[in-house]
């Protein structure tokens, strides 16, 4: 009996703290409210922390301007003798040798660079012949006209029947198989060939007998270069105008009877004026278009190429950033629905098995739908 009471009390006295246990319990259960307690305060100090979608800043928003303008000027029969530009932070100003243009086309330009800006409006003061934009609420581009001159003529095109697409599929020349099935779509996509795959003369070649439309794709250095490389036979800053003369030129070799050229990478090249006036002059000579695939928001290839005279148009989306079937069909009917709203738009996608599904599921959209499916050159202006 002895021995029992023993053994029963000795293993009361081994088990835990009870008054222990509930007072470590309390401390956490405080703990974890005041932690609580704290990330309310600071949320309510500044507010919920998400990404916010980046905005334009006003370098950016002067630059998409200056694409629009300048291409009105140069097809109203002005020359770049008569056009002078003066940059301030934040401002750009114009002063025309020429006559203001009339209406109709002031109406024009200020639809379409209301498309590219959001929030932009203007005012105009005909009997001084100046023009003026503003952007949340500031003065961001000033046009000076000289005043007392016949008007300039309308250089407004005509408004096709229906809004206009280009698709431009990107990165072909590696395959002429995928260089087929995109062929077998039927659908007027135009090829942006890389020179410097294999298979680049074969798919051009192929492409042209199909009735397509064949671009050169350029390679160019990308803001992260050299970890990310655009290939051997790119321009690059470092070259020499020469230099970039001589690869363009073989580029275009591989690729025969390129209409037209637009942009691989080159977040970096295309920020360098010296190196786009080279590739624009070759252009020129070759009697081509250039799209800008606008990988960097600085790009100024849209604008050279106004200045030099060669047809322009603007990337307007990329359709498979997310290469998902649903997803890129997604974008293909967002791109339809941009047409419909500014009157033309450009895709650029690339030859995924994705996105060949995508274009197969939509092809009667594109080919009987709401829009007109067209060849890049169509929107080169």
């Amino acid at each position: 009996m002895t021995t029992a009471k023993k053994s029963k009390k000795k293993r009361i006295s081994n088990r835990p703290d009870a008054t222990g246990d509930g007072l470590r319990l309390q401390i956490i259960v405080a703990g974890v409210i005041l932690a609580i307690l704290s990330l309310a305060a600071l949320y309510l100090i500044r507010g919920p922390q998400i990404e916010r979608p980046v905005t334009q800043s006003v370098d950016q928003v002067i630059d998409d301007m200056a694409v629009e303008i300048d291409s009105l000027l140069l097809r109203s029969g002005l020359t770049l003798d008569q056009v002078d530009r003066q940059r301030e932070p934040g401002l750009l100003r114009y002063d025309i040798r020429g006559p203001l243009p009339v209406t109709q086309d002031l109406d024009r330009l200020r639809q379409r660079l209301q498309l590219r800006v959001h929030g932009l409006s203007d005012q105009r003061q005909p009997e001084s012949g100046e023009v003026a934009y503003y952007w949340q609420g500031g003065l961001v581009v000033v046009l000076k006209f000289e005043v007392g001159e016949q008007p300039l003529l309308p250089v407004t095109p005509p408004l096709p029947t229906k809004p206009q697409v280009a698709i431009i599929m990107d990165d072909l020349g590696r395959s002429v198989g995928k260089a087929r099935q995109l062929i077998a779509l039927d659908l007027h996509v135009t090829f942006a060939i890389l020179p410097g795959e294999a298979q680049a003369t074969s798919v051009a070649k192929l492409a042209l007998r199909h009735g397509q439309q064949v671009m050169l794709h350029i390679p160019m250095e990308p803001h992260d270069y050299p970890q990310t490389n655009p290939g051997s036979d790119a321009l690059l800053l470092g070259q020499s105008p020469d230099e970039i003369r001589r690869r363009l030129t073989l580029m275009l070799d591989k690729v025969p009877k390129a209409s037209g050229a637009n942009n691989h990478m080159g977040s970096r090249f295309t920020e360098y004026g010296e190196g786009m006036a080279v590739v624009l002059q070759v252009l020129r000579e070759k009697k081509l278009f250039f799209i800008d695939s606008r990988t960097t928001s600085r790009s100024i290839g849209g604008r050279e190429a106004v200045q030099v005279g060669v047809p322009v148009g603007v990337r307007d989306m990329f359709l498979d950033n997310v290469a998902e079937v649903d997803a890129i069909r997604g974008e293909i009917r967002k791109l339809i629905r941009l047409a419909q709203r500014q009157g033309s738009a450009v895709g650029i996608c690339h030859p995924y098995p994705e996105t060949l599904a995508a274009l197969r599921q939509e092809r009667d959209l594109l080919r009987n739908g709401s829009v007109e499916l067209v060849f890049a050159s169509t929107l080169a202006h």
